[in-house]
């Protein structure tokens, strides 16, 4: 998996003394939920450069790590809630002072995307009272196999918007937009401003500059005058060929 480093600037103008630490020791907690075999667990192994364990998640499984994709790194808590602990009274515990929740739907399962709408109704109620609400994110994952799509990309836009949710689409088994989706969304807990790093080369490394052209050598003439033409014959008896 190919990382791009992110650099992100608070505006310390703005900030006391207190909210400036807080914002540098703070551990972001991501909650993801949806489905069962939507792939969650794999989407939270292919971010902390794990593997997710088979069988499925039984109740939640909490992992700590870091969210390198920003300098310096934000410590975090990533939650793997099961996909039937809807149906439980668990999952307000396994929601308890999450920053993120993230849905995950499976591109390629209808069902999976259909019943989102459940699971956002009942997270929300869930934080109804509370001042402050945690960031709400659609991930859709299983890109890798778009030729099996099954949910149009226009009724995720919709949904989307109607929910005001953050909408990413990738894949837990290529990679595809995994960092980039975790990277935004901790930024925007936090609330800081990603500056992106210069384009990387297919090796992860950013691509040195290009050296300037070398100077173009002066062009020789290729017509002889008599005098260089005497020249070159006092010099040889052979004959002279210009290529």
């Amino acid at each position: 998996m190919v990382f791009i480093y992110y650099n992100y600037t608070v505006n310390k103008n703005t900030m006391s003394d207190s909210e400036e630490d807080e914002t540098q020791n703070r551990i972001v907690k991501i909650t993801v939920v949806g489905e069962p075999s939507t792939g969650k667990s794999s989407l939270c192994a292919r971010y902390l450069g794990g593997t997710a364990a088979g069988g499925g998640t039984q109740g939640a499984e909490v992992m700590a790590g870091q969210c390198l994709g920003l300098r310096p790194a934000v410590p975090l808590q990533l939650c793997d809630v099961a996909g039937n602990a809807l149906a439980t009274r668990m999952l307000e515990n396994y929601l308890y002072a999450t920053d993120v929740v993230l849905f995950v739907y499976d591109l390629t399962n209808l069902q999976s995307f259909e019943n989102l709408n459940t699971w956002i109704t009942t997270v929300k109620s869930i934080f109804e009272a509370d001042v402050k609400k945690p960031l709400l994110a659609v991930f859709g994952n299983k890109s890798d196999l778009e030729h099996q799509r099954a949910v149009r990309l226009s009724c995720v836009q919709k949904f989307a918007s109607e929910h005001l949710l953050e909408n990413y689409k990738g894949s837990a088994r290529t990679g595809e937009m995994v960092n980039t989706a975790f990277t935004n969304l901790v930024a925007s807990v936090i609330g800081v401003k990603v500056r992106a790093a210069p384009p990387a080369a297919s090796n992860g490394r950013a691509r040195p500059p290009e050296p300037p052209p070398a100077p173009a050598e002066p062009r020789q003439s290729l017509i002889m005058n008599r005098k260089a033409l005497r020249r070159v014959q006092r010099a040889s008896s052979s004959v002279c060929v210009l290529q």
